[in-house]
């Protein structure tokens, strides 16, 4: 039973109000910590010759984001904090997949264009067309999260990429993360602290994924080898495993991670910091904060940096929905994200005990493939 009278809501200036508070929806899993820091990769950052020597597409950085219109006004919150924390020693290509948005809410995003930064949408409907008839997923070209899975097929004229969630803010510079040597890896990626905030999708990820949970990334923030899933194959193995199976958990990252086991760079948390655990990272060594799941500073007031949030969101055009969004959110909503917490923790349950859950049938036949 939902006690109302811990909702009150002390009077406080300085940020918008709202009615709920988001802490203690998981109290079964309060003990659980997520792993340590991530191992920070090898960084090619400031290495002399780097870009004149091997960079196919010289000083040019291409960010992806995938979003409708619900996501657009965040968009530019992680676009301004992207652009004032970037480098300005490269080309930054922006690149909004969608499969239609409002002309006014395009417009304002596009107003972020500049020298050195360029901002396009791109509706994926008509560049999907081209790859139908390997993939025969009609039913998922509207789903925006899965987007960045066809990014190699769609923009072959890159060798690499970032993608991002467009409920991010980008506190570090940009242009380190690309600089990541990926080696022979497909990706890189944190380690999920959604998933490692929560016992049962710990277990889940171990008993129908067949992956270690301290090793399963999170898709909102990943650097993509796209030169190697065009030249492994992986559009034809990602094809093959969904007429075998559908996750319906964690979906396209559970596709992502299964395909690229063990062809994984795993990045520093500080580039993928949701606002879960006890370990708090200061100001100077986060990179990117990921308000993920349901922790959303836009709906409640308690969420952990939150303040970098509402720092970003207050320079843009849009900040007067976004504050209208957060002084709206109600008992009723916030009864709804409950509800959809525990619905997806029934389902992970449900598959794990699944007697023919992906593990259990396929075990590693796919992905854990070195090119040669």
């Amino acid at each position: 039973m939902l006690n109302e009278s811990v909702l009150a809501v002390p009077e406080f200036s300085g940020e918008p109000l709202s009615i709920p508070g988001r802490r203690g929806w998981n109290e079964a899993d309060a003990r659980i910590h997520t792993p340590l820091k991530a191992e920070t990769g090898k960084s090619a950052a400031g290495r002399p010759g780097y870009i004149a020597s091997e960079a196919k597409n010289a000083g040019v950085i291409p960010i992806f984001f995938a979003t409708d219109d619900n996501y657009l006004p965040f968009l530019a919150v992680t676009l301004e904090s992207l652009r004032e924390n970037a480098s300005r020693e490269y080309l930054y290509r922006i690149y909004v997949l969608h499969s239609g948005v409002s002309p006014d809410y395009e417009e304002k995003i596009r107003r972020y264009s500049e020298e050195g930064f360029e901002v396009s949408f791109v509706d994926v409907t008509e560049r999907l067309k081209g790859i139908s008839s390997l993939l025969h997923m009609r039913d998922y070209y509207t789903c925006t999260t899965y987007f960045r899975i066809f990014i190699a097929g769609m923009f072959p004229q890159y060798d690499k990429a970032l993608y991002l969630d467009c409920d991010t803010v980008v506190l570090g510079d940009v242009s380190a993360l690309y600089n990541y040597e990926l080696g022979d890896n497909l990706i890189g990626g944190a380690p999920c602290e959604g998933v490692n905030s929560f016992e049962v999708y710990k277990r889940y990820v171990r008993e129908v994924d067949g992956l270690n949970p301290d090793m399963f990334f999170n898709a909102g923030v990943i650097l993509m080898n796209l030169k190697a899933f065009r030249e492994e194959g992986f559009y034809e193995s990602f094809a093959d495993l969904l007429k075998k199976y559908k996750f319906t958990v964690i979906q396209d990252e559970d596709y992502l991670n299964v395909l690229c086991q063990d062809r994984v760079l795993q990045l520093p948390r500080a580039w993928n910091k949701f606002p879960v655990s006890r370990d708090r990272l200061s100001r100077e060594d986060l990179r990117i904060v990921h308000y993920g799941m349901t922790w959303k500073p836009w709906h409640y007031r308690d969420i952990p940096y939150k303040e970098y949030f509402w720092e970003y969101a207050e320079k843009t055009e849009f900040y007067p929905l976004i504050r209208g969004i957060f002084e709206r959110f109600s008992l009723a909503d916030m009864r709804r994200d409950m509800s959809c917490e525990s619905g997806l923790q029934a389902l992970a349950r449900g598959e794990i005990a699944r007697k023919d859950g992906y593990f259990k049938v396929y075990g590693k036949r796919y992905g854990n493939v070195r090119k040669g």
